[in-house]
């Protein structure tokens, strides 16, 4: 089957200006047989790689997660030849058509799809269209009955590829379960944080109109309020069908999809079509998120409409689609090819996530975007009301047109909540982020990036939510005002804990960097988040809850009126003020500190319980509790030394399986979502009890360790070198194959063990002065030295036990002044280290 040059032309692009080149990544080892193997025992030191009928699957091993745009440079071929590409985090993928995805959730300028196929017609480099936002696993499946010879392949890398010992942060204990645990940091960092250019728009605007290849939909910003309306465009499919969707939500798109294939001509046709899903001359529809279910993002029942005609490729035809009450009205050329009633869509549009807000059948904006390996352009966009009012209008032939529809190219450097999903900046992940990141790689150019990009879509005064910041901005809008219009309610008030996580970042920054220049200029902005916060305290209780004038308040760590979100935003408003006093904003401080302490006072006099020694779960639910609610009691100073202990001691009940459940509310089952960004809330409060409070229970903490982190580092099929999403019960990825397997909020060992086990911590911002207090012996440890980064050169800590005797090291550069901090009896003894020299201490009595 042969395929023209014009179309192979479209295929491959050249990359955006600006981009931030970091070489090629090349497999590590492969194997050639009839199906994808896990055994792979050839080492890949450059060899040519024969793919042929005899052994059709070739299957690539990168080693660790790794993330750029796949490549093939071909050195022979027997003719022109098919090849099905699969991309996988996770190894068992493979056994799954469509491997980890496709991605449905959002666009995160990258590929929908993890499948694609590739028509090679000639020897050379061809490099796809698409990034892959992240993969340990490729595996290359023969097509055609030829042969091809791979001279190299691998992917062009979008962001650095090191091993965790070319960075400045530093881990090595005595346990090299706990060393591997502390590498998920530095790799998981590498893949979800991106360089601005490294991640260019998923379309292309010609004289032609929109030229768009096989992905989830991207929607317009310009339609959220249209409804009833009538969506007109013309569209000329170049291989396989076109597709669009109207009433929509933006950002994650969910709504009427539908596509409509070509006559599947022979010369353009890939021989893996799938003609049962998207048949030849078929219109297809669907209600939800895509025409395929993924894992937790299920979707509507699919109907199909056989077209009573040829539907040629390279013809331009006008689709019309009418939005009523009653049905979805489409018209080709018009002619009325589908009435499709409402009832499917009214059935499902109110059983979404409720933090994606509502769904409303006859509203919404509208998307384009084809379905796998399919290339459509699109122009001349025309929407009217149910009057002949136009709305709207677009020839798709402006640059704008990419911002508009959130595919832009990315100009900011900034850190997304996983490699190949969701591709989100969402603003709570970034908490675990800027912490692993000060502990690994620093590149601080990604937080400040980040902290800007999430600061400049802020909501507008006197608009709803005024103040806040983007929950999960999306990578594509380059217009950020824009992106304040048209994202409301549930951009901004989804989960507004993740407000506070984001000024928790922001004030750890400061701490780590003692960066004033460049928070300075965002300090106005800071605040205004802080502000727009306070209105959701409770007049009554004092604790997190709904805002002012009825707006509901919804938590991602726990229920209004609760322990966790409010122990979250006590700790939040406490960690900003040494900016405000950087900035000598004594009005600012004071308000911190007395909204912080007010915060405390409030948790501990309505949520503490005596009678069962923990913090309840809400005002609402005495009986309940959740480890979120003991970690951030514990972090924000709440709880007391015996409160701390009391509460741990109650921990193991939420255990299950390799880990522990959030809460006692929460079910028991083989399926429960077991969180590592949740559980990184509580490893750091469980060594924070131990070391500040003198809670001697570190058993939680081992286990944590021991029992869920080591499967993030101990199962090969399952292994991507970086910090997972979530886990079930039994050990395996927590959301099926939709788990993100580089994620950073689950990383938090990366940051807890040196911060903790060796005990270097900032005691003013930048490491002006710097506190050196090891826990000595903990977990079973013999030795554990750390290197921290600090703004004047690296703080290089160690402790090791030598028979009966402790010796402890440390060597700081100049400019900076530590105290070493070690037991003494009942107390405590603290010893001077002054900066640019080395210090050794042995210690007798450290336990």
């Amino acid at each position: 089957m042969k395929m023209t040059g014009r179309l192979l032309a479209l295929v491959f692009p050249v990359l955006a200006a600006g981009f931030v080149d970091y070489g090629h990544v090349l497999p590590v080892s492969y194997s050639l047989d009839t199906k994808p193997l896990l055994a792979h025992n050839t080492k890949y030191t450059g060899q040519s790689i024969v793919l042929s009928s005899d052994r059709p699957v070739l299957t690539i091993d990168y080693g660790v997660e790794v993330v750029g745009f796949p490549f093939f440079d071909i050195e022979t071929l027997s003719a022109p030849t098919q090849v099905e590409v699969k991309y996988a985090e996770d190894f068992t993928a493979f056994n799954n058509p469509y491997s980890d995805g496709p991605w449905t959730f959002s666009n995160g300028l990258s590929s929908s799809f993890r499948t694609e196929t590739f028509e090679l017609s000639k020897s050379g480099r061809q490099q796809a269209y698409f990034l892959q936002g992240g993969q340990r696993w490729q595996t290359i499946r023969l097509l055609t009955n030829t042969t091809v010879t791979f001279r190299s392949l691998g992917l062009n890398s979008t962001s650095e590829n090191k091993p965790s010992s070319a960075f400045v942060g530093q881990l090595h204990t005595s346990n090299e379960l706990y060393d591997k645990i502390w590498d998920l940091g530095p790799r998981v960092l590498q893949a979800a944080c991106i360089d601005a250019g490294n991640a260019p728009s998923t379309g292309d605007i010609t004289s032609d109109g929109a030229l768009i290849r096989g992905q989830q939909t991207a929607q317009s910003n310009n339609g959220s309020t249209f409804a009833n309306y009538t969506l007109s465009f013309k569209t000329k499919i170049v291989r396989g069908g076109t597709g669009w969707r109207v009433g929509s939500t933006i950002g994650t798109p969910r709504g009427h999809v539908l596509y409509l294939t070509s006559n599947y001509p022979e010369e353009t046709t890939f021989v893996n079509t799938n003609r049962s899903l998207v048949p030849a001359n078929t219109l297809v529809y669907n209600y939800g998120f895509s025409i395929v279910n993924q894992s937790t993002l299920t979707t509507g029942w699919n109907q199909w409409f056989p077209i009573n005609r040829t539907i040629a490729e390279n013809v331009w035809y006008t689709i019309t689609t009418t939005l009523s009450h009653t049905s979805l009205d489409i018209f080709l050329d018009g002619k009325l090819i589908a009435s499709i009633p409402q009832d499917e869509a009214n059935y499902l549009s109110s059983r979404g996530p409720s933090y994606l807000g509502a769904l409303n059948p006859t509203s919404g904006t509208f998307g384009l975007g084809p379905w796998a390996d399919q290339i459509a352009y699109y122009k001349d966009i025309l929407i009217t009301s149910q009057n002949g009012t136009t709305l709207y209008s677009n020839e798709l032939t402006s640059d704008s047109t990419l911002s508009e529809f959130n595919i832009a190219p990315l100009t900011q450097s900034v850190c997304l909540d996983g490699a190949k999903r969701d591709r989100l900046v969402w603003a709570g992940d970034f908490y675990h982020t800027a912490k692993i990141l000060s502990s690994s790689t620093a590149r601080w150019d990604y937080i400040l990036g980040t902290i800007n990009f999430v600061l400049d879509r802020q909501r507008k005064p006197n608009t709803k939510f005024a103040g806040l910041v983007p929950m999960s901005a999306t990578l594509g809008t380059s217009s950020a005002e824009q992106y304040t219009n048209v994202f409301g309610e549930t951009g901004y008030g989804g989960l507004l804990d993740y407000q506070d996580l984001f000024l928790a970042s922001v004030g750890y920054y400061f701490l780590a960097t003692g960066d004033v220049q460049n928070l300075r200029p965002r300090w106005e902005q800071i605040k205004r988040v802080f502000e727009a916060r306070k209105e959701f305290i409770d007049p009554y209780s004092g604790l997190i809850a709904d805002g002012e004038n009825g707006i509901p308040g919804s938590y991602f760590l726990g229920p209004v009126n609760g322990s966790a979100p409010t122990g979250l935003a006590a700790y939040a408003y406490k960690e900003l003020i040494p900016l405000a006093e950087a900035l000598d904003d004594a009005e600012a401080a004071r308000d911190l500190n007395e909204t912080s302490q007010g915060l405390i006072e409030n948790l501990n006099s309505q949520l503490w319980n005596d009678s069962t020694g923990v913090y309840d779960l809400s005002v609402d639910d005495r009986g309940n509790f959740s480890f979120t609610g003991i970690a951030w009691a514990i972090l924000s100073g709440a709880a007391n030394s015996t409160q701390a202990a009391a509460s741990i001691a109650r921990l193991p009940e939420l255990r299950l399986g390799v880990g522990y459940k959030t809460s006692t509310a929460d079910e028991s089952s083989n399926k429960t979502q077991l969180s590592a960004n949740t559980g990184g809330f509580l490893l750091e409060a469980l060594f924070k009890a131990e070391r500040d409070l003198g809670v001697k229970n570190l058993t939680v903490a081992k286990s944590l360790l021991d029992d869920f982190w080591s499967q993030m580092v101990t199962q090969e099929e399952y292994y991507s070198g970086a910090s997972w999403e979530y886990e079930y019960p039994d050990g395996k990825p927590g959301i099926d194959l939709f788990t993100s397997l580089a994620h950073p909020w689950g990383a938090a060992p990366t940051y807890v063990l040196p911060q903790y086990v060796v005990g270097v911590t900032a005691l003013e911002p930048g490491f002006k002065t710097w506190s050196f207090e090891p826990m000595i012996g903990a977990l079973g440890l013999m030795n554990a030295n750390a290197t921290t980064w600090t703004p004047v050169g690296p703080i290089e800590a160690s402790w090791e036990l030598v028979g009966k005797e402790a010796i402890v090291r440390a060597r700081a550069p100049k400019g900076i002044t530590g105290v070493l901090v070690l037991p003494d009896g009942a107390g405590k003894k603290r010893i001077r280290i002054a900066g640019g020299r080395r210090f050794q201490i042995k210690c007798k009595n450290w336990s």
